[in-house]
């Protein structure tokens, strides 16, 4: 009688562990059968299910939300910047910039005018707190130019550059192209002033 319960027993143990390794061979991998991927079912018992398994990741399924994801993603990161004030980038709330250890004033005097009065324009100038602007040399002129910040303005300006004894140097403010003009002539030139940041 012993003899047979422990038979028993034994077969027993034996069909549950065929039963068990049947169950498990019979698993495929997630997404290689129509609806793995999105039927809610861990299909290959790997405690990942769906679009998190890594066998669905190219099904049309799983890659059409992964788009979605991305762009919703893409509009929250858009929204939160748009939530940031940017600031005024207006000549009133900032009158200058530096450039080449110098302040530049980001407008100009407003009119034409010749090199004598540009000067006084400079000498005259209270901006920012700042009483010492003066005219910019042809150097200076060309740094604040090339630093893309000025105006787009079909003008040019004066600098304190000689070109000779009746003539000083202008600068473009749209091409920066070098010229000299007669000192007492005004043109379209106009007064930019600058001064050293201390």
């Amino acid at each position: 009688m012993k003899r047979c319960f422990g038979k028993h027993v034994s077969r027993g143990l034996f069909a549950v562990v065929l039963l068990l390794l049947g169950t498990a061979c019979s698993r495929s991998p997630e997404g290689t059968r129509d609806g793995d991927c999105d039927d809610q079912i861990d299909n290959d018992g790997n405690g990942l299910v769906d679009c998190e398994d890594p066998g669905c990741r190219l099904d049309d399924v799983c890659v059409a939300a992964a788009a979605r994801a991305a762009l919703a993603a893409e509009k929250a990161r858009r929204d939160a910047q748009a939530k940031v004030p940017l600031p005024a980038d207006t000549e009133a709330e900032h009158p200058f910039f530096s450039v080449s250890g110098l302040m530049v004033q980001r407008g100009h005097n407003g009119k034409d005018i010749d090199r004598a009065a540009a000067i006084n324009y400079c000498r005259q100038l209270d901006l920012g707190g700042f009483r010492d602007w003066r005219l910019p040399t042809q150097e200076e002129a060309l740094a604040a130019f090339h630093s893309k910040q000025l105006a787009h303005e079909e003008l040019v300006m004066w600098t304190s550059t000689d070109a000779g004894p009746k003539s000083g140097i202008i600068v473009g403010i749209t091409t920066g192209a070098v010229n000299d003009l007669p000192l007492r002539l005004m043109g379209q030139c106009r007064a930019r002033c600058v001064r050293e940041i201390k």
